[in-house]
């Protein structure tokens, strides 16, 4: 396959994600990030879509002209939700003519960018509370899975990471549906913290669960710095991401 650069006019990036029924603020965070990358460039078409949600799969695909189609995963980790997606879009495609490449990427969620954007998001969320992010816990969170390794694994690297760079007091991970569970975590640390998530839009467990967790420790020096999906860097990661399935 040529070079990203000599292709771009005739390639679209799909950024797949999980979505949301029950939260549109999740599924409007991924179309952000593909309007932003839009107007940036220098991609033929950008799209988003979602396992749940208005934007189906299916729908996108009807609307691609393109002859390179490139699927993102817009997710934390390898693992079932993201192979999900990625099959249906991929099935959805080879129905239509037109499509000669079909490339899936590795997710968003376990470049190595993803560990500076939550170091940023936990030192302003402490900077705003007046505390001095050195002599703080940085408490990364991740879905988990009982069942599934990926999404704790990625999250271990991630905490890997910032644990070797320093700038924290402690770095930990915490889980929601595996040990070592957000509530167990919390609970144990002496002397303030910042949780950030690693979820990949604000969904119910990167809001609801994350913030009544931070909530039932009735701390104030434990501060929620939300989830790094948000962040616009996310942008360049799925630009990066694309980029790379295309040179290689």
């Amino acid at each position: 396959m040529p070079p990203a650069d000599t292709q771009t006019r005739n390639i679209c990036i799909v950024l797949a994600a999980h979505g949301s029924t029950r939260r549109p603020d999740a599924n409007a965070t991924i179309e952000a990030h593909a309007r932003q990358m839009r107007a940036e460039g220098p991609f033929r078409q950008v799209e988003a879509a979602f396992l749940l949600g208005d934007t189906a799969p299916a729908d996108i695909a009807a609307n691609i002209d393109a002859d390179t189609v490139v699927i993102v995963p817009f997710m934390m980790s390898d693992g079932y939700l993201a192979d999900a997606i990625s099959a249906k879009l991929k099935e959805a495609l080879c129905e239509r003519p037109g499509t000669t490449d079909i490339v899936v990427t590795a997710p968003v969620g376990t470049h190595e960018a993803v560990a500076s954007i939550a170091r940023d998001k936990a030192e302003q969320a402490l900077t705003s509370a007046g505390i001095d992010a050195a002599g703080a816990t940085l408490v990364l969170v991740a879905h988990g899975s009982g069942g599934r390794p990926e999404s704790k694994a990625a999250g271990e690297v991630h905490a890997n990471r910032l644990a070797q760079a320093g700038g924290f007091g402690h770095v930990l991970l915490a889980t929601l549906e595996e040990a070592p569970f957000l509530d167990d975590v919390l609970a144990g640390i002496d002397g303030p913290a910042a949780v950030v998530g690693l979820f990949a839009a604000p969904g119910g467990h990167a809001i609801d669960d994350i913030r009544a967790a931070v909530a039932r420790q009735n701390r104030s020096d434990i501060v929620d710095a939300g989830p790094v999906g948000t962040d616009p860097a996310m942008t360049a990661i799925a630009v990066m991401r694309a980029r790379a399935a295309l040179e290689s």
